[in-house]
């Protein structure tokens, strides 16, 4: 290679772009976070101890008591077995021409009414327990143990510490280098750690005053300790 063609590739180096480090500031959220509400009215017998209590997939959280709602299943399950009773019994004379049609249809018509009948009252008789949706903690409680409690009433909010995201603000000029899948790393300022993760989703609006847009990046676990509300730094690069 001569000298003159050397020195053309060595100018066309030095006027690349230096690969630019951009930070943001972020806040960790849960992908996981709910109010439990009740779906039928009753008093509390069971709650998590207090705020912060850990809890797995499934765990029983709240339980109401069902006596009353058992008691309704138990008197359903006699009547729809009396009118399995009828309904055979007019099935059988049906054979021997000694009923009419319609008694023999007004008595499976009112097998089937206690059948659907049984299912509603089962349905509220599941409801007296309700169990984890997802491995988490307890945010708040809403309502105490042994407190009579309406339907649809609040009575936990639960976050989960499974699927954990960072929400980043940047300012709108990063839209034009930045795309989903780009890496980035966040600095969590309580912790001191760092966790890896790449842009999830991308904005679908620029704020018009700041100028800003909302990022989502996911993160990789493990987590350590890292929980929700913490907040820290991300860093990723403007030529990914």
């Amino acid at each position: 290679m001569n000298t003159k063609k050397a020195a053309v590739l060595l100018s066309m180096f030095l006027m690349l772009p230096a690969r630019a480090e951009i930070t943001a500031r972020a806040i960790v959220s849960s992908i996981d976070r709910t109010i439990i509400s009740a779906e039928i009215a009753g008093n509390v017998v069971y709650l998590p101890t207090g705020e912060g209590e850990y809890f797995k997939k499934g765990t029983l959280l709240v339980k109401i008591d069902c006596a009353i709602y058992e008691a309704q299943k138990r008197k359903i399950e006699i009547q729809k077995k009396i009118a399995l009773y009828q309904m055979q019994k007019n099935e059988q004379l049906d054979k021997l021409n000694s009923i009419g049609a319609f008694e023999v249809l007004i008595s499976q018509e009112e097998y089937n009414k206690q059948d659907a009948e049984l299912g509603i009252v089962s349905v509220n008789v599941k409801r007296c327990n309700i169990y984890a949706p997802f491995n988490g903690r307890v945010v708040e409680k809403k309502v105490n143990r042994h407190q009579s409690i309406k339907a649809q009433q609040e009575i936990l909010e639960i976050v989960g510490t499974g699927n954990l995201e960072a929400r980043v603000i940047v300012h709108a000029t990063s839209l034009s280098w930045l795309k989903k899948g780009d890496k980035l790393t966040l600095s969590v300022d309580e912790t001191q750690t760092v966790l890896k993760g790449s842009v999830k989703e991308i904005g679908a609006v620029v704020d018009p005053t700041s100028q800003t847009v909302l990022i989502r990046a996911k993160l990789l676990k493990p987590y350590g300790k890292i929980i929700a509300g913490m907040s820290g730094t991300v860093t990723f690069n403007s030529t990914n």
